[in-house]
C-alpha cells in the first residue's frame, strides 16, 4: 500500500467545525464591543463639553461667578447677560456669561446635528459659595458643570467640579 499526502475528509470537517465555532465566538462579541465603544465616544464628548464650559466660567471676574448658578440650555431665560454689553474688547473685567452659555449650548447641539451623539444632550450649571471671608463676603465657590443625555433610552450624566478663588 503506497501512503498518500493530504487530509481526509472527517479532518477536513472536524477542522471547519472548530473554526466555525471559534468564528461565531468572536461575532457574539462584535455587538458589545461596539456599544462599549459608542459609550465610550459618547462620555469622552461630554467629558470635553463640559470641561470646555468651566474653563470659560474660570475666565470670568469672581464677583459674577454666582450669575451661572441655575443655567440650563434648554432654556434661554436662565442664561446670564454679559456685562458690559457688548463687552469691551480685551477688557479683564467682562462678564462673558451669556455669551459663553450660549456658545456652549450651541456646542452641544452641534453633537445632534452632526449625528455624532449626545442625543437629547443639555447642560446645567451650580455655583454655591463654600467659604467667606470675616464680613461674609464670598472668597471659594464651587462649580458644577453637567451634561445630561440619553441613549438607547437610557440616561446618562457627566458632572465636573472646580473651584474658584476671590483670592
Amino acid at each position: 500500500m503506497r501512503q498518500r499526502a493530504g487530509f481526509t475528509l472527517v479532518e477536513v470537517l472536524v477542522a471547519a467545525t472548530i473554526l466555525v465555532v471559534a468564528l461565531l465566538g468572536i461575532a457574539a462579541v462584535l455587538p458589545t464591543a461596539d456599544m462599549s465603544l459608542h459609550q465610550a465616544g459618547q462620555i469622552s464628548k461630554a467629558v470635553a463639553l463640559t470641561q470646555e464650559m468651566i474653563e470659560m466660567v474660570k475666565n470670568d471676574p469672581f464677583s459674577q461667578l454666582s450669575l451661572y448658578n441655575g443655567v440650563d440650555t434648554r432654556t434661554t431665560g436662565t442664561y446670564p447677560v454679559d456685562d458690559p454689553n457688548p463687552p469691551i474688547p480685551g477688557d479683564a473685567g467682562n462678564f462673558m456669561g451669556g455669551s459663553n452659555v450660549t456658545k456652549w449650548a450651541n456646542d452641544i447641539a452641534l453633537y445632534l446635528v452632526t449625528g455624532a451623539g449626545i442625543t437629547g444632550g443639555y447642560g446645567t450649571i451650580t455655583v454655591s459659595t463654600v467659604a467667606t471671608d470675616g464680613t461674609g463676603a464670598p472668597i471659594l465657590r464651587k462649580i458644577s458643570v453637567v451634561v445630561n443625555w440619553t441613549d438607547a433610552g437610557r440616561p446618562y450624566q457627566v458632572t465636573l467640579q472646580t473651584l474658584a478663588s476671590a483670592i
